[in-house]
């Protein structure tokens, strides 16, 4: 006798609904694409015990006619295609005809739905992938399925999932991200009877805003590009805004929500050097392409698409990102950042011009303890170009926090510097050689420093707002962040819930540049989200943050005076070879080096 034989029906749909139903939000996935295809323009959604108690999908699409109510169950059943040239040419979301069937074998199902031109609307009720009973009920237009008790008859499957809090946290994520993708159509959700989420029909940069914050307002720059009939828009961040993490990166095809496997590389290399490391710009973007272009059955659950010419897609997206980058607001000019203290001031009456070599005012004059007594600049020329004498140099205004321990780093002092080149890296002359000094990186270890100092020592105030700033995020992620307040004011920071998703910042620490509040506490609470640092790790993740928004950044334009300056606060710094994230801030050619490169020696 055999040992190969043919499977149940009943037993197929299961299998086949392990493909397709990974979780609750694979089932809201699936309802929400078939009322998208529907010509939907308002879907709610509610939901009870994560889903695994009731979902309830509900649209004002065209509905489903009376005779194809018992055929909407069936596997292999659709209205969407009829031939293989119908499948290179899909134009909507759903296609393979299993949703309704898989989801039918292992839950109870109540389908009611009413289409334009009859009198009533009809209802059904499936119970293990059988209709049980069928009635006319008062006409409604479009289609509501309400599915209860789900995996009642798997409940090895239910086992799998998490707890309840995290279902519900990935079906808001889901609805999220499939209204982010369809701007003309209104979403309601509603969980446990509380309304989480709820966005209008409005327009695409204004459902960004609705989703994900009134924050990125100011932050994000248009994609818009085309190329061989394909279209790429949308949003990214400038390169000031990002988060720590890929969550703010959101990419779809033809309005469908897919996973790019080459898009993070293609952004970071877009970016470059704009961005610190560590640091991910937001991306909500949608390719527009031809149909007969895109395969979307590859995979079960429609997550990942293969293109006809994956070269091309990859194309697009960066000349799209690049060309965007290149035109956008120049990155800003700056003669330092706050924590490189003021600008050095000149006296006229005591120093005519910087190249004099007449004394200037010690740094004592301007708050800091100067001990050391040569002047602030001093004359140098090699080979006719002017250097500044940086021999003497206190660390800084704040040179007076270090205590007794102010002594320069036996690694790194600088005499002078000869100014900067590609617009990143400074050129100083010390006792042992010749340096070359990421003004980016170095910069992130003197303020790593002195935020961590400041810290620890609790030498900063907290600051009272007058007008608190304002933080606007989902209803979601206001909770999360609130229930980090504890965290926030060990760092000087004050935070209130105010309503819906806005959470207001009444204090401020003096560490934090003004201006960059925002970034700053957004990008601290992106860590707290992806690790949750001990005490002691608390003020190491701060000063990294700071660190990483006020730093100076490549091409930005620093005068003479603040280089030398930001060269003796390297000096100061306990470890000046590296910057918080591991990465060297200076490179040194000895004496030695040089004479062996040119065969002196």
């Amino acid at each position: 006798m055999g040992i190969i034989h043919s499977l149940s029906p009943d037993l197929i749909n299961q299998i086949a609904a392990g493909e397709v139903i990974e979780s609750t939000h694979s089932i809201l996935k699936e309802l929400i694409e078939n009322s998208i295809d529907a010509g939907a323009s308002k879907i709610e959604i509610a939901t009870e015990s994560a889903g695994l108690g009731r979902i309830l999908v509900s649209d004002d699409g065209h509905g489903i006619t009376k005779e194809d109510l018992p055929l909407a169950i069936k596997r292999y059943a659709t209205s969407k295609i009829q031939n293989f040239h119908d499948l290179e040419h899909l134009f909507t979301f759903g296609f393979r005809g299993e949703a309704l069937a898989s989801i039918a074998s292992v839950a109870r199902l109540v389908i009611e739905s009413g289409t334009e031109g009859n009198r009533t609307a009809n209802r059904v009720v499936v119970e293990e992938g059988k209709i049980v009973s069928e009635e006319e009920i008062p006409f409604f237009q479009g289609t509501k399925i309400e599915i209860k008790d789900l995996f009642y008859n798997t409940p090895v499957r239910r086992k799998f999932l998490k707890t309840e809090s995290g279902e519900e946290k990935k079906n808001r994520t889901r609805v999220q991200t499939m209204a982010l993708g369809e701007p003309n159509i209104s979403f309601r959700y509603v969980q446990n009877g509380k309304e989480v989420f709820f966005v209008q029909k409005e327009e695409p940069l204004e459902r960004v805003l609705s989703i994900y914050g009134e924050n990125l307002r100011d932050h994000l720059l248009p994609v818009n590009t085309s190329r061989n009939g394909m279209t790429l828009r949308g949003f990214i961040s400038h390169p000031d805004f990002y988060k720590s993490s890929r969550t703010g990166q959101f990419f779809f095809v033809n309005n469908r929500s897919v996973e790019l496997k080459f898009s993070a590389q293609i952004l970071k290399r877009c970016y470059g050097e704009l961005l610190p490391s560590g640091a991910f710009p937001y991306a909500f973007l949608f390719f527009d392409l031809p149909f007969e272009f895109v395969d979307v059955n590859v995979h079960p659950q429609k997550k990942e698409v293969r293109f006809l010419s994956e070269e091309t897609v990859t194309g697009i997206l960066f000349q799209g990102i690049t060309e965007v980058l290149r035109t956008s607001t120049p990155v800003e000019f700056l003669e330092m950042r706050r924590r490189l203290s003021m600008p050095i001031p000149y006296d006229n009456e005591r120093n005519k011009s910087q190249f004099s070599g007449e004394s200037s005012p010690s740094l004592g004059d301007f708050g800091g303890t100067q001990t050391e007594g040569s002047p602030l600049l001093g004359p140098s020329h090699i080979e006719g170009r002017p250097g500044f004498s940086l021999e003497g140099i206190g660390a800084g205004t704040n040179l007076h926090l270090l205590g007794e321990n102010r002594s320069k780093h036996h690694l790194f002092v600088p005499k002078k510097h000869f100014g900067v080149i590609f617009e990143t890296f400074i050129l100083a002359e010390a006792e042992d050689g010749l340096y070359i000094i990421d003004q980016h990186t170095a910069h992130e270890r003197i303020r790593y420093e002195e935020v961590l100092r400041d810290l620890k020592s609790k030498a900063y105030k907290s600051q009272s707002l007058l007008t608190p700033i304002r933080l606007e995020l989902t209803k979601e992620e206001a909770e999360e962040m609130i229930a980090e307040k504890q965290r926030f004011s060990e760092l000087g920071i004050t935070l209130e819930p105010f309503s819906g998703g806005t959470i207001l910042i009444r204090e401020v620490p003096s560490y934090i540049d003004p201006g960059k509040e925002t970034e700053t506490i957004l990008d601290l609470w992106e860590r707290f989200r992806s690790k949750d640092p001990e005490e002691k790790e608390l003020y190491d993740e701060m000063a990294k943050c700071v660190a990483c928004r006020s730093a100076i950044k490549k091409g930005d334009q620093v005068s003479d005076p603040i280089i030398g300056e930001l060269l003796q606060r390297l000096s100061y710094c306990e470890n000046p070879s590296l910057c918080p994230h591991g990465r060297p801030t200076l490179i040194k050619l000895t004496r030695k080096d040089l004479e062996t490169m040119f065969h002196r020696i």
